[in-house]
């Protein structure tokens, strides 16, 4: 399988031997950026992985192992792994994101005077940001020099698949890229195929985002549905609603509804919704059984790990609010965490809600750049027990 893949690389992606090998450094040692970092040190990149938790970079260190977060997985020789951002970033050619969205922002300030201005800068993190809806390249290229080169990185991925070597294909999208950032994407795709890993490259950062911001949420639903017992009918029709609210979100921010016929949208979509691997669909059986179990999931935490779904249901609403757009998935979700409905009713009502007039108003893509409000510092502030959870997306 693997030797069948590498045999398809385009021309215009082999890299000259004369050449040294790009360094990445990724930033979040959760399961996410462990399987991200093991993949482009398989690849033959020079790979350092940077975790806020002494304890976990110097296990990985020592042992070759992540034992807080992909515990029994051995990791490829030769990742470094550090709790100094500094040393981490020093060098690096890539920087990838790979925290929670909602520790993105403080992540970014603080690692932006390390970040090398010739170095594509990728988010890894899939959602917004609460309090102020904005997209995690916003977030991003509010937080890095001018002129960085940002993009975001996305797709069907379950981490401990990725660590083992299993085929995977994500997509990155990036927004008019300089050459240069275009060739660093090329050797990333190229390294990462030797590790099992096709990664498509598009210029809609848009769709690439929405796609990963929503999924999640349909995986709650669907979730719930199994918990009630309606039936793989009803979890197709929640699928379906939640592929149009991906579609009206899409276009209403400037994207295009073609992206998320790409990994990143229906792909990833598929995978969430349909595995009870996904730290999300389990969330929503939680949420979908009695009182007891409603009032524990609203705790998020399950063995320290974090469902981000089901904070992304909630940071959407500012985006819905600001462009005026109900999505009827992440409401539902909402609805439920929030104890203001029943999962019986909230599902009722997603099931039996009218289909949305295929128009968008264009105007509204450009009315939300127009209108996104200044960042509000304290809507956004990370408790410190935000990061006692790994992400599992």
């Amino acid at each position: 399988m693997h030797a069948r893949i590498r045999e398809t690389l385009p021309a215009n992606l082999a890299r000259s031997s004369t050449r040294a090998p790009l360094e990445v450094a990724v930033l979040g040692a959760g399961s996410w950026g462990t399987a991200l970092a093991a993949a482009a040190r398989r690849g033959g990149m020079g790979a350092r992985l940077w975790s806020r938790r002494p304890d976990v970079a110097h296990a990985i260190r020592t042992t070759g192992f992540n034992p807080r977060h992909l515990p029994g997985i051995a990791l490829p020789q030769g990742l470094q792994a550090s709790d100094d951002l500094r040393q981490v970033l020093q060098g690096a050619d890539i920087v990838v994101y790979a925290v929670p969205c909602a520790a993105l922002r403080g992540v970014a300030g603080a690692a932006a005077d390390g970040v090398a201005g010739h170095a594509l800068v990728l988010a890894a993190c899939k959602g917004v940001e609460p309090g102020s809806g904005s997209l995690m390249t916003q977030v991003l290229r509010e937080q890095c020099r001018p002129g960085q080169a940002v993009g975001m990185l996305a797709g069907p991925s379950f981490a401990d698949e990725v660590v083992r070597g299993l085929p995977t294909r994500l997509t990155l999208g990036l927004r008019a890229p300089t050459p240069g950032a275009l060739d660093a994407a090329r050797e990333l795709a190229r390294a990462w195929r030797d590790a099992a890993i096709e990664l498509d490259i598009c210029d809609d950062e848009v769709g690439v985002q929405v796609a990963g911001a929503l999924k999640n949420a349909v995986a709650i639903a669907c979730g719930m549905a199994t918990a009630q017992g309606l039936g793989e009918n009803a979890r197709a029709a929640i699928v379906a609603r939640g592929l149009d609210d991906m579609r009206r979100l899409t276009l209403a921010l400037g994207g295009r509804a073609e992206t998320l016929f790409r990994s990143s949208g229906v792909g990833d979509l598929f995978l969430t919704a349909s595995s009870s691997h996904s730290r999300n669909t389990r969330l929503g059986l939680r949420l979908g059984a009695d009182a007891e179990q409603r009032a524990s999931a609203a705790q998020l935490g399950e063995g320290g790990e974090l469902a981000e779904g089901a904070v992304a249901s909630h940071a959407l609403a500012a985006l819905e609010q600001r462009l005026q757009l109900q999505l009827h998935v992440p409401r539902a979700v909402r609805e439920v965490l929030g104890a203001r409905r029943s999962a019986a009713e909230a599902l009722h009502n997603l099931l039996a809600a009218p289909t949305d007039a295929p128009a968008v108003l264009p105007q509204r893509a450009a009315a939300h750049a127009a209108c996104a409000p200044a960042h509000d510092a304290t809507a956004v502030r990370v408790p410190a027990p935000a990061w006692n959870h790994r992400v599992v997306q």
